[in-house]
C-alpha cells in the first residue's frame, strides 16, 4: 500500500526524515524540571490532553487519571501483578453470600487539610455520583451491583436508600444486590475515590479547581490549578505513607501538540513526556529514555447487523479473516500492534499469571482463501456484485491510516470496494449511536482489569450495545458469569462469551491493540505500576 500526503511525499519517507531529525536533536538531552522552590524536588510530566475534570464522580479521563494517583487514595488498588495494594483500607472483609462488603480505614490517613479521611467521604462521592441531577457522571454505571444505586442514579429511587453506610468514622459498610465477582476491580474507579464532605459539593461544580478547596488524601495535594495549562501538586504531609513520599512538588502541563511535547522533552522542560508518536520508538530505539507501556485498549470494527450484506454472518466472518493484521499496523505505525483479541490484548487474567487473551487458543486465524469461499459462498465470487459499503471513523490522522489499510487490504483479498467516511468526533459518536452507518471503527480502552468490561457491552441489553448484537445464549454466558464466584469456572465463561461474540457470530472484527510510546528522565528512580501498565510517581525520587 502506497500513502501520501498532499505534495506526494510518502508517508513512510516522512517518517523516516522525522525520525533522523529527532536523532540529531537527542544531545540536547533532559534536565530536572525548573519551577520549583531551590531545594526542593521536583518533576514536570507533559501530555498531549488535558480534557477531563479532578472530580472522582466527574468527567474522570485523561487530566483525572494522572492526577488521581498522585493526588487521591482508593480503598485499594492493584499492582502491575494484580496484587492487592491496599490504600486509605487497611484491609477489608466480604460475607460468606458475597453481598456485604466492610472496609476498615487507616486510622492515621489525612485530607491535605490535616483533617482526617472518614467513610463519609467515600460516601460524599457515592452519592454525587448517583444524583440524578449531577449531569457529569460519567462512570456511575460502576456503583449499580450496590443495592439501590441504580434506581437512585434513574429518579426511580432515593439516595438515602442506597445500600453504603457509615458503621462508623473507619468503618465503611456496602451491599450490593447480588454477589458480583469483579467488584474489587470496580473500587479502582472514580466513583469509588472519596471527596471531602462538605467541600466536595454539587453546589459548587468548580470546587476542584479551588486549592484551597481541592483538597487530597493521597501523596500529593493541588496547590495551583491553570484552565487548559497546567497544575502543581505538593506533598501532602498528611498522607498515611508521607515519610516514603520523596518529591516536593510534580507540575503536570498541557501541550496538546506531539511536536511541541517533543521539543518541550528535549529541552528539559518536562521529565516525562507521555503519548509521543510511534516514530519515536525508531529514534530513541536502545536510549534508557524511552518507555512503552501495552494500552488496555482494543481497536475493532463494528458491523451494523441490520444492513444487507452485514446481516449474513458468512460475510462478517468474510472480512474478519480476510484483513491482513501485519500489513495493516505497518502502515498506521509502530504503536499499533495487531490483535484478533476482543478484549484487550495484554488484560491480566483474574484467574493465572498469563494475559486473559492467551489462556485459549486464537479466536480466529486470518485466512484469504477461506474468507473468498465465505464471500463466494454468500453469493459474492471475487466480490463480484458486493455492494460498496461504508467504513466511518473519527477523522484522526491516525484513524484515516487504519482506515485506509483496511480499505486496501480488503480490496487486494476479497475484491470488495470499501467507502471511507472521516468525519468529526461528536458526528461519529452520534452517527454510532444512532446506528446509522455500515461499517464503523469503534474503539475501548478499560477502565478497570476484568473482561466483562468489554464483554457486558454486548448483551442485549446494554446502552453500549451500538450494533444491536442480541445473542440469548452470549446474555445467559454472560450473567451466569457474573455469580460465578470461582475465578477459573468465570474465566472460562468469559471466554465462551468472547468467543460467541467473535468467533462464533463475528458481530464484532478485532483489528489491533495499542501501545503508548513516551520519553521520561533516566534519572527518576522507584517508579512503580499499577495492574493496567501506567506509571505510578508517588513513590519516585530523582538525582538533583
Amino acid at each position: 500500500m502506497h500513502n501520501t500526503l498532499k505534495g506526494g511525499t510518502p508517508i513512510k519517507n516522512l517518517k523516516a526524515l522525522l525520525a533522523v531529525a529527532i536523532v540529531l536533536m537527542l544531545a540536547l538531552g533532559s534536565a530536572v524540571s525548573a519551577f520549583a522552590e531551590a531545594g526542593e524536588k521536583s518533576i514536570t510530566f507533559g501530555t498531549v490532553s488535558g480534557a477531563g475534570d479532578l472530580d472522582p464522580p466527574g468527567i474522570a479521563i485523561d487530566m483525572w487519571t494522572e492526577y488521581c494517583k498522585l493526588c487521591v487514595d482508593p480503598l485499594i488498588r492493584f499492582d502491575e501483578e494484580g496484587n492487592t495494594v491496599y490504600e486509605a483500607a487497611e484491609s477489608y472483609d466480604v460475607s460468606e453470600d458475597g453481598l456485604v462488603w466492610t472496609f476498615h480505614l487507616r486510622q492515621n490517613a489525612g485530607w491535605s487539610d490535616g483533617s482526617p479521611v472518614v467513610a463519609d467521604d467515600f460516601i460524599n462521592t457515592i452519592q454525587r455520583a448517583l444524583n440524578p441531577e449531577n449531569g457529569m457522571s460519567i462512570y456511575a454505571s460502576v456503583l449499580y451491583p450496590i443495592a439501590g444505586a441504580q434506581e437512585a442514579r434513574s429518579g426511580e429511587g432515593s439516595l438515602e436508600d442506597v445500600a453504603v453506610v457509615a458503621l462508623d468514622d473507619y468503618t465503611l459498610e456496602m451491599t450490593l444486590k447480588a454477589p458480583c465477582p469483579y467488584f474489587n476491580q470496580l473500587l479502582t474507579v472514580g466513583p469509588f475515590y472519596p471527596s471531602k464532605t462538605g467541600v466536595a459539593t454539587l453546589e459548587d461544580p468548580s470546587w476542584w479547581k479551588n486549592p484551597e478547596t481541592s483538597l487530597g488524601n493521597g501523596a500529593f495535594y493541588l496547590s495551583e490549578y491553570v484552565d487548559g495549562d497546567h497544575y502543581v501538586v505538593k506533598k501532602n504531609p498528611y498522607f498515611w505513607n508521607a515519610d516514603e513520599v520523596k518529591l516536593d512538588s510534580v507540575r503536570v502541563c498541557f501541550l496538546y501538540d506531539q511536536q511541541a511535547l517533543l521539543a518541550a522533552f528535549q529541552t528539559g522542560e518536562v521529565d516525562v513526556a507521555s503519548g509521543l508518536p510511534d516514530y519515536i520508538a525508531d529514534a530513541y530505539a536502545g536510549s534508557d529514555e524511552l518507555f512503552m507501556w501495552n494500552m488496555l485498549t482494543s481497536k475493532f470494527i463494528l458491523p451494523n447487523l441490520e444492513v444487507e450484506p452485514l446481516n449474513d454472518e458468512r460475510v462478517r466472518e468474510a472480512i474478519a479473516l480476510g484483513i491482513n493484521r501485519s500489513e495493516v499496523c505497518a502502515v498506521v505505525g509502530l504503536d499499533y500492534i495487531p490483535s484478533t483479541s476482543y478484549v484487550a490484548e495484554y488484560m491480566l487474567s483474574n484467574s493465572s499469571s498469563e494475559y486473559f487473551s492467551k489462556e485459549q487458543e486464537p479466536l480466529f486465524t486470518e485466512d484469504v482463501e477461506k474468507a473468498q469461499a465465505l464471500l463466494a459462498e454468500a453469493g459474492y465470487p471475487n466480490g463480484e456484485g458486493f455492494p460498496t459499503l461504508t467504513y466511518t471513523y473519527p477523522s484522526s490522522d491516525k484513524d484515516a491510516l487504519l482506515a485506509q489499510a483496511i480499505q486496501a487490504s480488503l480490496k487486494q483479498n476479497l475484491g470488495i470496494n470499501i467507502e471511507l467516511n472521516g468525519v468529526e468526533d461528536q458526528v461519529y459518536s452520534s452517527v454510532r449511536a444512532e446506528g446509522s452507518y455500515e461499517l464503523i471503527r469503534h474503539s475501548w480502552t478499560a477502565d478497570f482489569n476484568d473482561p466483562i468490561n468489554y464483554l457486558d457491552l454486548y448483551t442485549s441489553y446494554s446502552g453500549g450495545n451500538y450494533n444491536h448484537v442480541n445473542i440469548p445464549e452470549y446474555d445467559e454466558v454472560i450473567e451466569a458469569s457474573n455469580v460465578e464466584t470461582d475465578p477459573q469456572a468465570r474465566n472460562a465463561l468469559l471466554h465462551k462469551a468472547e468467543r460467541i461474540l467473535v468467533s462464533e457470530n463475528f458481530d464484532v472484527i478485532p483489528v489491533c491493540t495499542q501501545v503508548y510510546v513516551c520519553l521520561w528522565n533516566p534519572n527518576l528512580t522507584n517508579v512503580t505500576a499499577n495492574e493496567k501498565g501506567e506509571h505510578m510517581y508517588r513513590y519516585a525520587d530523582i538525582a538533583q
